[in-house]
């Protein structure tokens, strides 16, 4: 199988009346679904070239995923953009990509013109109900297409903070998700009668684990509406009348359904397995879902998104008290992953932490249109006497006694805050490119789970935290904004950070 196209196909034929996706108001088959991209692929096909990023402005829905498996079947690769950012952000997105075509739902018009994009527009409503059409005269358009594509192909791209103000985005190759996904769905036991509850929108990577785990098995992906996770009664009732058996979801939002006492209103009881990322998962919040499903099976994935989703992971196999702390376990099949210290010399001790590095299957192809980064985080490494292409994480682990890696923070000016991954560095950039505003500061306090920013300037912090939400997404603005009157400076007449993290210890 050398593309995800392969895989759909498969399935189409193996399982082409069983349910694909149900979004809540449309649910497709697996035939339905193949067709409707193959026919969005051939109206793409004439506006795109090989390789070519497409960008998809719009919410997640069963109308979105069909066009992200058309823009394959196109050649090109797809990025879904996530509605609730900013214009600044898509902007800026959309200026790295330098993307022949948007895709967009009527709803998101405005939006689109708000960020000053000037190249042709598809409306997304029109694809979906002009795809019947064009699918039936297509096999041969779409047949030639697919004779030159290749499992190095990129398949889709994600986009994460960037240290200079701009947003970088990682490239994934098809291959690098047929390797992971086969893994994945063979380790947890992921098959056609299982139902995946979707929780992640698709311009966040855990999305990729629910979309291709379904596609590989015959599962049924359920596509959970952003705004029921408000509301925890909402939300269970969906999973429970959707008869969802797994969740693949953010550490923040299971948080929010046992923070909110979601559990006690109902519990989802055909969850067979819950697997979550993206931040470290407090234990007393594991313990309420542990209490209120006993026999689910609980799995801690760990990976950045240039290693394809997820690198290592550890089924949890006994009861963890509010103090331990959670390994992320080991490596996934095909994956080499070990720590690194500052000279570049391997650490295999218990107890000494180092950089998370990872080579072997599924690493990205590299940031796009960003050379000069991509060859900075993946180098050429000496691993068992042969060069390895390998990803240096920034993030710090070490070995426990147990054999088992444990999460040990950032490394740099990258922290992770309700799932994302995030330079503090971009979140000053654009706080400094406020007219009123001197110099930024940022950290992360991490007791309290909050981005805590100093500044100089005139303007209120009121005032600032308006003008910030304008640029950057909402879990980048500071939980906490504080004005002061200068800024202390080290000995190297560089700003004094260790001052301000003083200042958070103190409190």
């Amino acid at each position: 199988m050398e593309t995800v196209l392969d895989r759909l196909e498969l399935t189409e034929r193996e399982y082409g009346t069983r349910p694909a996706v149900d979004d809540g108001v449309t649910c497709l088959t697996y035939t339905e679904l193949a067709e409707t991209a193959r026919g969005i692929g051939a109206i793409l096909a004439d506006r795109i070239g090989r390789k070519e990023p497409v960008a998809i402005l719009a919410e997640k829905s069963t109308a979105t995923l069909c066009c992200m498996y058309g823009v394959a079947y196109a050649g090109g690769f797809y990025v879904s953009v996530n509605p609730e950012q900013p214009p600044e952000r898509i902007r800026k997105i959309l200026e790295v990509l330098e993307s022949k075509i948007v895709v967009v739902d009527e709803a998101r018009r405005e939006q689109l013109a708000a960020s000053g994009y000037t190249g042709e527009i598809l409306f997304l409503e029109e694809l979906y109900k002009e795809a019947g059409a064009h699918a039936e005269g297509a096999s041969e358009k779409l047949a030639g297409i697919r004779a030159q594509m290749k499992g190095e192909d990129p398949l889709y791209g994600v986009f994460t903070s960037g240290s200079t103000g701009n947003p970088k985005g990682i490239v994934v190759g098809h291959k690098s998700v047929i390797d992971f996904i086969g893994h994945f769905t063979k380790i947890f036991g992921i098959g056609k009668d299982d139902v995946i509850g979707n929780q992640a929108p698709f311009d966040f990577d855990v999305s990729v684990k629910d979309l291709y785990s379904a596609m590989f098995t015959g599962a049924e992906v359920v596509l959970i509406p952003r705004e029921f996770f408000s509301t925890p009664p909402r939300l269970l009732d969906y999973l429970c009348d959707k008869n969802v058996t797994v969740l693949i979801w953010a550490v923040s939002a299971l948080c929010i359904v046992s923070g909110l006492k979601g559990l006690r209103y109902r519990v989802p009881e055909k969850v067979r397995m819950i697997m979550f990322s993206g931040e470290v998962m407090p234990i007393k919040h594991l313990q309420i879902w542990q209490a209120a499903l006993p026999d689910t099976e609980y799995v801690n994935l760990y990976g950045p998104s240039e290693i394809t989703c997820n690198c290592t992971y550890y089924r949890i196999d006994r009861k963890f008290e509010k103090t331990d702390k959670l390994p992320i376990g080991g490596a996934f099949p095909g994956r080499t992953v070990f720590l690194m210290d500052e000279e570049g010399n391997r650490i295999t001790e218990p107890g000494t932490p180092g950089e998370i590095c990872c080579a072997g299957e599924s690493l990205a192809i590299g940031y796009y249109n960003n050379p000069e980064q991509t060859a900075k985080q993946f180098i050429l490494y000496d691993l068992d006497g042969e060069k390895q292409r390998v990803y240096k994480t920034g993030d710090l682990a070490s070995f426990g006694t147990d054999g088992q890696l444990y999460f040990a923070g950032r490394g740099d000016f990258q922290i992770k805050h309700m799932g994302h991954r995030i330079e503090l560095e971009e979140i000053e950039t654009n706080f400094m490119a406020l007219d009123g505003v001197g110099r930024a500061v940022c950290l992360f306090d991490e007791p309290k789970n909050r981005i805590v920013c100093w500044y100089t300037g005139e303007i209120e912090p009121k005032e600032v935290r308006i003008r910030l939400k304008e640029k950057v997404p909402a879990y980048m603005v500071p939980g906490r904004i504080n004005q002061v009157e200068e800024m202390p400076y080290n000995k190297n007449g560089k700003i004094d950070r260790a001052y301000f993290r003083s200042l958070l210890a103190s409190k």
